[in-house]
């Protein structure tokens, strides 16, 4: 007797996509990759909300650090 073994092809890239991606249909899938990357487009090219965000999100780390907070994740 043969067997079959089917494997479904890992993906690799760095969204974190959303926990009820499985139940997403395509349609649903594309327009949230869309979306995504449009997102992450806006990041890097410095648009004026992308900007206001950045200094809103400055601003409340300066805080949590005057208050003693020390992100985990950027002292390893």
């Amino acid at each position: 007797m043969c067997g079959v073994i089917i494997q479904t092809p890992i993906m690799r890239h760095d969204y974190e996509l959303p926990p009820d991606w499985d139940a997403l249909s395509d349609t649903e899938k594309s327009k949230w990759m869309t979306r995504e990357r449009c997102r992450r487009q806006a990041k890097q090219q410095g648009t004026p909300s992308m900007k206001a965000l950045a200094s809103k999100q400055e601003r409340f780390d300066r805080r949590l650090a005057a208050n003693g907070y020390e992100p985990v994740k950027q002292k390893r």
